[in-house]
């Protein structure tokens, strides 16, 4: 049986481009460099590849508000020839959740502070409002593409894997990088690829 005949959701989770950090405007005014740009034309190319091979139904595309992921989604979706690119607010970047309880940080070249409760709950909510929105047990064959930030990949990866959310520290996510979770109708989940890079040639594949 081929994958698409299976009652599943596929949720294609792209990183953004690499970007510029400029004077200290911060997250929510930094936009794509032009290597960012290039690297959103391929992954463009590649998500238009899997949406149109795929015999799923496709749910759209959808990016977080931050420039560096909108614009890599609208650079994308000329390539799947779509008029708009739907924003979400709850797609925007997560901050680092660290708990030395639950992750030895002290092994890792990170130096990042124990994030306090409130900021764990925060994160926790919004990783939430995704799953909800996104991850629910489908009753057909579906696929849906969503342009985000590298943490919330990573804690998203980490609540299909059954891992604390601290366990986004030992994976590296490239700009432009490809990742597929699948939901499935029982509601059972599973990681089928992570940063997936090959649409990018090596010299313009980075991660900072």
């Amino acid at each position: 049986m081929a994958d698409d005949e299976i009652a599943c959701r596929r949720v294609i989770l792209i990183r953004h481009g690499h970007y510029e950090r400029t004077g200290g405007l911060g997250d929510t005014a930094w936009g794509l460099s032009p290597l960012g740009r290039r690297q959103a034309v391929r992954v463009g190319k590649r998500v238009a590849q899997l949406v149109t091979s795929s015999t799923a139904r496709f749910e759209g595309l959808y990016a977080s508000p931050w420039p560096r992921a909108a614009q890599t989604a609208e650079i994308a979706a000329r390539e799947l020839e779509l008029a708009s690119v739907k924003i979400k607010p709850y797609l925007h970047e997560v901050i680092p959740v660290v708990d030395p309880a639950r992750v030895d940080f002290g092994t890792l070249p990170l130096g990042l502070e124990t994030t306090p409760p409130h900021e764990r709950q925060a994160a926790h909510e919004q990783v939430e409002k995704v799953r909800d929105r996104f991850f629910r047990p489908p009753r057909r064959a579906a696929l849906v593409l969503l342009f985000t930030h590298g943490n919330l990949i990573r804690y998203l990866v980490s609540r299909t894997l059954r891992l604390p959310y601290e366990a986004w520290a030992m994976m590296d996510i490239a700009h432009c990088g490809i990742t597929e979770l699948r939901v499935y109708g029982s509601g059972f989940e599973a990681l089928v690829s992570f940063n997936e890079t090959g649409h990018l040639p090596p010299p313009i594949i980075t991660t900072a």
